[in-house]
Protein backbone atom coordinates (compact mmCIF):
# COMPACT_ATOMS: atom_id res chain seq x y z
CA UNK A 1 0.00 0.00 0.00
CA UNK A 2 1.36 3.41 -0.98
CA UNK A 3 1.87 5.76 2.20
CA UNK A 4 0.39 8.94 0.81
CA UNK A 5 2.10 11.18 3.71
CA UNK A 6 5.37 9.78 2.30
CA UNK A 7 4.76 10.31 -1.05
CA UNK A 8 3.59 13.92 -0.13
CA UNK A 9 6.96 14.55 1.90
CA UNK A 10 9.19 13.23 -1.23
CA UNK A 11 7.62 15.71 -3.36
CA UNK A 12 7.47 19.00 -1.35
CA UNK A 13 11.46 18.01 -0.93
CA UNK A 14 12.09 17.28 -4.44
CA UNK A 15 10.10 20.45 -5.15
CA UNK A 16 12.07 22.49 -2.72
CA UNK A 17 15.40 21.46 -4.25
CA UNK A 18 14.37 22.48 -7.58
CA UNK A 19 13.41 25.61 -6.02
CA UNK A 20 16.64 26.03 -4.47
CA UNK A 21 18.57 25.35 -7.69
CA UNK A 22 16.51 27.94 -9.73
CA UNK A 23 17.70 30.57 -7.07
CA UNK A 24 21.12 29.33 -7.48
CA UNK A 25 21.18 29.56 -11.26
CA UNK A 26 19.43 33.22 -10.44
CA UNK A 27 21.83 34.75 -8.84
CA UNK A 28 25.19 33.14 -11.14
CA UNK A 29 28.47 34.81 -10.27
CA UNK A 30 29.32 37.37 -12.97
CA UNK A 31 31.34 35.05 -14.93
CA UNK A 32 28.17 33.21 -16.30
CA UNK A 33 26.44 36.74 -16.98
CA UNK A 34 25.70 37.14 -20.81
CA UNK A 35 28.43 39.69 -21.89
CA UNK A 36 25.08 41.06 -23.79
CA UNK A 37 21.80 41.39 -22.22
CA UNK A 38 18.62 42.75 -24.36
CA UNK A 39 16.20 44.67 -21.88
CA UNK A 40 13.70 41.72 -22.33
CA UNK A 41 15.81 39.58 -20.86
CA UNK A 42 16.30 41.83 -18.04
CA UNK A 43 13.01 42.34 -17.36
CA UNK A 44 12.30 37.96 -16.99
CA UNK A 45 15.22 37.81 -15.26
CA UNK A 46 14.21 40.31 -12.41
CA UNK A 47 10.63 38.92 -12.53
CA UNK A 48 12.01 35.13 -12.32
CA UNK A 49 14.16 36.24 -9.27
CA UNK A 50 10.87 38.14 -7.16
CA UNK A 51 8.70 35.07 -8.03
CA UNK A 52 11.01 32.76 -6.89
CA UNK A 53 11.35 34.33 -3.61
CA UNK A 54 7.55 35.11 -3.73
CA UNK A 55 7.09 31.23 -4.12
CA UNK A 56 9.04 30.49 -1.28
CA UNK A 57 9.27 32.67 0.76
CA UNK A 58 9.08 31.61 4.57
CA UNK A 59 11.22 33.29 7.01
CA UNK A 60 15.24 33.19 5.78
CA UNK A 61 14.68 29.24 5.57
CA UNK A 62 15.10 29.40 2.14
CA UNK A 63 17.67 31.08 2.14
CA UNK A 64 19.43 29.74 4.76
CA UNK A 65 18.81 26.42 2.93
CA UNK A 66 20.70 27.59 -0.32
CA UNK A 67 24.05 28.69 1.23
CA UNK A 68 23.92 25.86 3.72
CA UNK A 69 27.22 24.71 2.03
CA UNK A 70 28.98 27.98 2.71
CA UNK A 71 27.61 29.21 6.03
CA UNK A 72 29.29 26.94 8.42
CA UNK A 73 33.08 28.37 6.39
CA UNK A 74 31.15 31.88 6.88
CA UNK A 75 30.37 31.73 10.49
CA UNK A 76 34.00 30.08 11.27
CA UNK A 77 35.38 33.14 9.44
CA UNK A 78 33.63 35.87 11.22
CA UNK A 79 34.95 34.13 14.43
CA UNK A 80 38.40 34.50 13.22
CA UNK A 81 37.91 37.68 12.00
CA UNK A 82 36.56 39.07 14.99
CA UNK A 83 39.80 37.14 16.96
CA UNK A 84 41.66 39.63 14.46
CA UNK A 85 43.20 36.34 13.16
CA UNK A 86 42.17 37.36 9.53
CA UNK A 87 44.69 39.23 6.82
CA UNK A 88 42.75 42.33 5.31
CA UNK A 89 41.99 40.47 2.10
CA UNK A 90 40.28 37.92 3.98
CA UNK A 91 38.72 40.06 6.29
CA UNK A 92 38.07 43.06 8.48
CA UNK A 93 35.85 44.92 10.67
CA UNK A 94 33.93 47.97 9.76
CA UNK A 95 31.76 49.87 12.09
CA UNK A 96 31.10 47.01 14.14
CA UNK A 97 30.26 44.69 11.07
CA UNK A 98 32.44 42.23 10.23
CA UNK A 99 33.18 41.04 6.48
CA UNK A 100 35.16 38.25 5.26
CA UNK A 101 35.67 36.96 2.04
CA UNK A 102 34.34 33.73 0.96
CA UNK A 103 33.77 32.51 -2.82
CA UNK A 104 34.61 35.73 -4.22
CA UNK A 105 31.76 37.37 -1.97
CA UNK A 106 32.23 39.48 0.47
CA UNK A 107 29.86 38.23 3.63
CA UNK A 108 28.08 39.99 6.61
CA UNK A 109 25.78 39.78 8.72
CA UNK A 110 22.97 42.11 9.92
CA UNK A 111 19.87 41.89 12.44
CA UNK A 112 17.35 44.86 11.28
CA UNK A 113 14.86 42.35 13.39
CA UNK A 114 14.56 39.22 14.78
CA UNK A 115 15.87 37.58 11.96
CA UNK A 116 19.82 37.30 11.36
CA UNK A 117 19.87 38.21 7.82
CA UNK A 118 23.63 36.56 6.26
CA UNK A 119 24.36 39.05 2.97
CA UNK A 120 26.87 38.27 0.32
CA UNK A 121 28.05 41.27 -1.94
CA UNK A 122 30.47 41.51 -4.64
CA UNK A 123 32.07 44.39 -3.04
CA UNK A 124 32.44 45.41 0.66
CA UNK A 125 32.28 48.18 3.13
CA UNK A 126 36.18 49.06 2.17
CA UNK A 127 35.58 48.36 -1.40
CA UNK A 128 32.84 51.02 -1.78
CA UNK A 129 33.28 53.80 0.41
CA UNK A 130 35.00 55.94 -1.97
CA UNK A 131 31.50 56.34 -3.73
CA UNK A 132 29.99 59.45 -3.15
CA UNK A 133 26.41 60.03 -2.39
CA UNK A 134 25.04 63.26 -3.16
CA UNK A 135 21.89 64.64 -3.20
CA UNK A 136 18.53 64.55 -0.98
CA UNK A 137 16.61 61.97 -0.75
CA UNK A 138 12.41 62.52 0.38
CA UNK A 139 12.57 59.87 2.45
CA UNK A 140 8.91 59.82 3.82
CA UNK A 141 8.19 59.39 0.51
CA UNK A 142 10.61 56.76 -0.84
CA UNK A 143 9.45 54.67 2.24
CA UNK A 144 5.86 55.02 1.74
CA UNK A 145 4.26 51.61 1.27
CA UNK A 146 6.13 48.47 0.99
CA UNK A 147 6.99 48.27 -2.73
CA UNK A 148 9.66 49.82 -4.54
CA UNK A 149 9.76 50.28 -8.44
CA UNK A 150 12.93 49.03 -10.50
CA UNK A 151 13.60 51.25 -13.29
CA UNK A 152 15.11 49.18 -16.04
CA UNK A 153 16.05 50.36 -18.74
CA UNK A 154 14.42 48.26 -22.05
CA UNK A 155 17.80 49.16 -24.33
CA UNK A 156 20.82 48.17 -22.54
CA UNK A 157 23.44 45.68 -23.36
CA UNK A 158 25.77 45.34 -20.69
CA UNK A 159 25.96 42.63 -18.31
CA UNK A 160 27.34 44.15 -15.62
CA UNK A 161 23.90 46.07 -15.53
CA UNK A 162 22.70 42.48 -15.25
CA UNK A 163 24.51 41.71 -12.30
CA UNK A 164 23.75 45.06 -10.25
CA UNK A 165 20.35 44.47 -10.96
CA UNK A 166 20.32 40.82 -9.44
CA UNK A 167 22.59 42.17 -6.33
CA UNK A 168 20.02 45.02 -6.13
CA UNK A 169 16.78 42.75 -6.46
CA UNK A 170 18.08 39.84 -4.22
CA UNK A 171 19.00 42.26 -1.11
CA UNK A 172 15.61 44.12 -1.43
CA UNK A 173 13.35 41.09 -1.13
CA UNK A 174 15.29 39.09 1.08
CA UNK A 175 17.26 41.34 3.26
CA UNK A 176 15.11 44.98 3.05
CA UNK A 177 11.62 43.16 2.78
CA UNK A 178 10.05 45.49 0.33
CA UNK A 179 8.17 44.38 -2.60
CA UNK A 180 9.50 45.23 -6.00
CA UNK A 181 7.64 46.48 -9.35
CA UNK A 182 9.50 45.95 -12.69
CA UNK A 183 8.96 48.87 -14.10
CA UNK A 184 10.52 50.79 -16.96
CA UNK A 185 12.57 54.00 -17.81
CA UNK A 186 10.78 54.74 -21.22
CA UNK A 187 8.26 52.89 -23.28
CA UNK A 188 9.21 50.03 -25.51
CA UNK A 189 7.34 47.12 -26.99
CA UNK A 190 8.72 45.19 -24.50
CA UNK A 191 7.91 47.70 -21.58
CA UNK A 192 3.98 47.00 -22.61
CA UNK A 193 1.57 47.16 -19.17
CA UNK A 194 4.75 47.63 -17.13
CA UNK A 195 4.78 51.63 -14.97
CA UNK A 196 6.63 53.62 -16.96
CA UNK A 197 9.40 55.66 -13.88
CA UNK A 198 12.87 57.35 -13.39
CA UNK A 199 14.30 59.66 -11.41
CA UNK A 200 13.29 62.46 -13.28
CA UNK A 201 9.73 61.46 -13.45
CA UNK A 202 8.94 59.38 -10.32
CA UNK A 203 4.95 59.69 -10.73
CA UNK A 204 5.82 60.10 -7.02
CA UNK A 205 6.64 56.62 -6.18
CA UNK A 206 9.41 55.41 -4.98
CA UNK A 207 12.00 54.48 -7.75
CA UNK A 208 15.42 52.75 -8.21
CA UNK A 209 17.10 53.72 -11.59
CA UNK A 210 20.28 51.78 -12.50
CA UNK A 211 22.44 53.93 -15.25
CA UNK A 212 25.60 53.09 -16.91
CA UNK A 213 27.59 56.47 -16.80
CA UNK A 214 31.62 56.86 -16.56
CA UNK A 215 31.09 58.84 -13.58
CA UNK A 216 30.15 56.65 -10.74
CA UNK A 217 28.01 57.80 -7.67
CA UNK A 218 24.84 57.79 -6.38
CA UNK A 219 22.49 60.31 -6.25
CA UNK A 220 19.06 60.98 -4.48
CA UNK A 221 16.82 62.76 -6.08
CA UNK A 222 13.35 63.40 -4.28
CA UNK A 223 11.68 60.20 -4.12
CA UNK A 224 14.53 58.18 -6.42
CA UNK A 225 17.65 56.58 -6.09
CA UNK A 226 19.75 57.04 -9.08
CA UNK A 227 22.73 54.26 -8.99
CA UNK A 228 25.43 55.13 -11.81
CA UNK A 229 28.86 53.64 -12.96
CA UNK A 230 30.61 51.65 -15.52
CA UNK A 231 31.31 47.67 -15.47
CA UNK A 232 32.11 46.82 -12.11
CA UNK A 233 31.51 50.50 -10.52
CA UNK A 234 28.42 50.02 -11.58
CA UNK A 235 28.20 46.58 -9.35
CA UNK A 236 30.17 48.17 -6.33
CA UNK A 237 27.68 51.42 -6.57
CA UNK A 238 24.68 49.39 -6.26
CA UNK A 239 26.70 47.25 -3.12
CA UNK A 240 27.59 50.89 -1.67
CA UNK A 241 23.49 51.58 -1.88
CA UNK A 242 22.79 47.91 -0.18
CA UNK A 243 25.29 48.78 2.67
CA UNK A 244 23.71 52.48 3.36
CA UNK A 245 20.48 50.73 3.36
CA UNK A 246 21.33 47.96 5.84
CA UNK A 247 22.45 50.31 8.02
CA UNK A 248 25.90 49.20 7.57
CA UNK A 249 27.10 52.39 6.00
CA UNK A 250 26.22 56.21 6.62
Amino acid sequence: MVDESQLGQELEQKVQQEEKIEVQKALESEAQVPEKTDGKTILLMVAVIVGIFALTFAGFKLYDGVTAASVINVDDLHQENLAGDLGDDEGYMYNGYSFVLVDGLWWTEVKPKETLIKIPLHFGAKQVENISIVGTLDAKGFNNGKEVYIAVDPNIVNKYYTLSLSELTFNIVKGVDRDIVTSCTENASICENRTIVNCESTQGLPVIQLAVANETKVEFKGTCILIAGNGYDLVRATDRVLLKWYGIMS
